[in-house]
C-alpha cells in the first residue's frame, strides 16, 4: 500500500475508536487501513488483492509448485476413486478399452488405450515417470540446494 493521507474515517478497536489512513493498493484500488495493519504483510493490501494472497499462500502451504502440487505426484499405489481403481485409467463405455491419461501442471496427456487394465496401468507409470520424472528431480535440487545454502548460513 501507498499511504495517501490521513481521512477522516474511523475504526473502533475495542472500546477505542482509531483514525484511518487513505491508502492506494498497488492494484490501484483506494482502501481505508489503520496504523497497526500497514506494517502486516497479510493485511497491508486491498480485500481482492489480500484474497489473492491467502489463496497463495494456502496453495504454497499445500505444496503447489508451478501449479502443480508436488505431494499428490508422489503418492504410492494404486490407488484411485474411479471404477477402475487405478489412478488415471478409464473403462470407455463405447469400446470397452481402458484410457491412460495424465493431468499435469493444467496439460491432460493421452497415454492411449488398452485391451486389458494392466495394459493401461503399466502405462500410466511408464507415463508417470517420463512426464513427472524430469520436473520432480528439478524440485529435489532445488531443495538440496536450498538446504545446503541454510546449512551454510549456519555455520
Amino acid at each position: 500500500l501507498t499511504v495517501l493521507e490521513r481521512s477522516d474515517q474511523y475504526a473502533t478497536r475495542g472500546k477505542r475508536k482509531v483514525q484511518l489512513w487513505k491508502c492506494q493498493c498497488d492494484c490501484g484500488v483506494i482502501t481505508y487501513k489503520a496504523t497497526d495493519t500497514l506494517t502486516n504483510e497479510a493485511k497491508s493490501m486491498c480485500k481482492t488483492c489480500a484474497a489473492t494472497y491467502a489463496i497463495s499462500k494456502a496453495r504454497a502451504g499445500a505444496g503447489f509448485v508451478e501449479g502443480t502440487q508436488v505431494s499428490k505426484l508422489r503418492v504410492d499405489g494404486e490407488k484411485a476413486n474411479n471404477a477402475t481403481g487405478v489412478k488415471g485409467v478409464y473403462l470407455e463405455a463405447k469400446t470397452g478399452r481402458y484410457r491412460a491419461r495424465i493431468k499435469f501442471q493444467g496439460k491432460m496427456y493421452s497415454l492411449g488405450t488398452y485391451s486389458t487394465l494392466e495394459e493401461a496401468a503399466k502405462a500410466r507409470r511408464k507415463g508417470e515417470q517420463e512426464i513427472f520424472g524430469a520436473f520432480l528431480e528439478s524440485q529435489e535440487q532445488k531443495f538440496l540446494g536450498g538446504m545446503l545454502e541454510i546449512r551454510h548460513q549456519l555455520w
